[in-house]
C-alpha cells in the first residue's frame, strides 16, 4: 500500500471530503492560535455559508467595505496575494507595475486549493501561512475593522486592521 495522488483521485472519482473539512478546520485553528499567541483582539462569527463578499458582509453584520477580499494571484515571477476591500475589484495592471512583473491574473481555484489549502471564498488574508508574498491595498487599511473568511465558508474573524497588517 502506498499513498494515492490527487491526480487518480479525480480519475477515479473519489474525494476525501472529510480529510479536507478537518484541513480548513486546521487553518481556521491555526489563525486563531496565531491571533491568540500574539495576544490580538478579535471575535469570530459563525455564520451561515457564504461564497460572496456581499453574502458574507451580510451574515457578519458587517459594511462591504470591511471585508478584506484574500485574492491569490499568478505572476510571471510566481503566486503571491492580494488583499482588497470586498468592495473593490482588483487592479490588475496596477498589481503588474508594483511587482515589476509581465503578468498578474487569478489563480484557478485549483491552484487556490493547491496553494492555500482551501476553496476559493475562504481564503484567509495570511498567505505568509501558505509560503507566498502579501501586498494589502490601502482600501482595507482604510478601515478600524477588518472581516475575513478564515479558511471556512462559515466562520469569519473580525480584527483590527493595524493588528491584521501587522501579520
Amino acid at each position: 500500500p502506498s499513498g494515492v495522488d490527487e491526480k487518480q483521485l479525480k480519475e477515479l472519482h473519489i474525494q476525501f471530503t472529510i480529510v479536507k473539512a478537518q484541513q480548513k478546520e486546521a487553518l481556521f485553528e491555526k489563525i486563531v492560535d496565531v491571533l491568540n499567541r500574539d495576544k490580538i483582539e478579535f471575535k469570530i462569527v459563525e455564520h451561515k455559508p457564504v461564497y460572496t463578499s456581499e453574502e458574507a458582509a451580510q451574515a457578519r453584520g458587517t459594511q462591504l467595505k470591511q471585508g478584506a477580499k484574500a485574492l491569490v494571484c499568478k505572476t510571471d515571477k510566481g503566486f503571491v496575494q492580494a488583499v482588497i476591500s470586498a468592495a473593490k475589484e482588483l487592479d490588475a495592471e496596477r498589481l503588474k507595475r508594483i511587482l515589476q512583473t509581465k503578468s498578474v491574473v487569478l489563480a484557478s481555484a485549483d491552484e487556490v486549493k493547491e496553494i492555500a489549502g482551501v476553496s476559493v471564498g475562504a481564503v484567509p488574508p495570511f498567505g505568509n501561512l501558505f509560503g507566498i508574498s502579501v501586498y494589502v491595498d490601502s482600501s482595507v487599511t482604510a478601515n478600524e475593522e477588518i472581516a475575513f473568511n478564515a479558511g471556512l465558508h462559515t466562520k469569519s474573524i473580525v480584527m483590527g486592521r493595524r493588528d491584521m497588517v501587522r501579520l
